[in-house]
């Protein structure tokens, strides 16, 4: 029954999402539906409410993304935005592969709505570019953003994975980079479509650096173990004192606020199935069903990730289970495998936080982001298969 609660409270997610346009609405439908199926009494949303507010990781995300939309913003009104594209223009004459080095770069920074980073500069490239459609400007932002979630070592998942399979972290990435680079090449010849160019000027390798400071401190910073939200938050923070028009940078991010309603409900989704004890139950419904092994590790950690949207979220959920499955010498090759599903599940998920930022930035569907990126995903998940099949 829980199964069948999560698979009807999802549809209904994705279908009131499709009528009303409001992913808010769309969740809070698909949380009652879960509820009523399941016969869940009304203390449990209280506690799952309560659980959210009182989240350090919830807090740690909505600093997270208001020093993301603060130092967008800064840089909007600065100006640094429009010199920051200008200077990949011209090292990059084609835009279109501008508008994919942008995200994969900040795909080095393993942090919650990290596609909002690049979202603007992209938008901006895209808007200046009539072969550029939004659909097409959405789409590679977010691939390109969640490409390096397959390999990067720097990706609390991939440590994860690595701890519950009890193999070293060389060996996941090394295994895992076939499929991350099944997705960037696949991702280009389909969404890129054209040989790159490069031009390089000392004028515009300075003006890059010059006004893109920010960003490169992050990445340091991050690279160097330190915690993502406090690094994008002092420095957005140090970023508006140094310039003009603080006021209005501020009041861009707080028109915002209809973004930090859908964190909410985002939370408290993910925190509504964990009171519930959904997923437990779904592991055992699907044993229970007589589900063949194979076919329970790669669908549990693509459920967990449809319904989390966090993939440390869907490897933490499933792996307990899938892990356990796994016969003696098999752990490298069963990890592989769920965490490519878990990944497909999250990159899928319509409520992970990348999708629910730029679908509403960009102003487009979630089923237009879909459709560009489902080939892509479909070809990373199949070489996901072959490594499983070749270890």
């Amino acid at each position: 029954m829980n199964t069948i609660a999560v698979i009807t409270g999802l549809a209904l997610l994705a279908i009131t999402m499709r009528l009303f346009k409001n992913i808010t609405l769309s969740l809070v439908i698909a949380i009652a539906t879960i509820g009523i199926i399941l016969f869940v009494p009304l203390n449990t949303y209280f506690i799952s409410f309560s659980t959210t507010i009182s989240d350090w990781e919830f807090w740690k995300v909505i600093i997270t993304i208001f020093s993301i939309y603060l130092l967008g913003e800064t840089m909007s009104k600065s100006g640094d935005s429009k010199k920051f594209t200008s200077a990949i223009k011209e090292i990059f004459p084609n835009p279109k592969v501008s508008i994919s080095l942008m995200p994969a770069l900040i795909g080095l920074l393993p942090m919650p709505g990290g596609a909002m980073f690049s979202a603007p500069m992209v938008k901006d490239i895209s808007e200046d570019t009539p072969n550029i459609s939004s659909k097409d400007a959405l789409a590679t932002n977010y691939w390109f953003r969640h490409s390096m979630e397959y390999f990067w070592p720097l990706y609390p998942a991939i440590i994860i994975v690595a701890s519950m399979a009890n193999v070293s972290l060389r060996s996941i990435v090394i295994y895992m980079l076939p499929v991350g680079l099944a997705a960037i090449i696949t991702g280009y010849l389909l969404l890129i479509r054209c040989v790159p160019k490069v031009k390089l000027e000392k004028s515009s390798l300075l003006q890059l650096a010059m006004s893109s400071w920010p960003i490169i401190v992050v990445i340091i910073f991050v690279i160097f173990n330190q915690p993502g939200w406090m690094v994008v938050l002092l420095t957005s923070v140090v970023y508006l004192l140094t310039k003009r028009n603080k006021t209005g940078a501020l009041k861009g991010v707080l028109n915002k606020w209809k973004t930090f309603i859908l964190l909410l409900a985002v939370f408290f989704f993910k925190a509504f199935v964990e009171s519930t004890q959904v997923n437990d139950f779904m592991s055992e419904e699907l044993i229970n069903w007589s589900i063949p092994t194979l076919l329970v590790m790669m669908i549990l950690p693509f459920i967990m990730g449809q319904m989390t949207g966090i993939t440390q979220g869907a490897v933490g959920l499933s792996f307990p289970l899938v892990m356990s499955m796994a016969s003696d010498g098999s752990g490298l090759s069963v990890a592989i495998l769920a965490y490519t599903f878990a990944v497909a599940g999250v990159l899928l998920s319509p409520v992970h936080l990348c999708v629910v930022l730029t679908v509403n930035y960009f102003r487009e569907s979630y089923s237009a982001l879909i459709k560009r990126i489902i080939l892509p995903l479909s070809v990373a998940t199949l070489t996901g298969v072959l490594v499983f099949m070749y270890i």
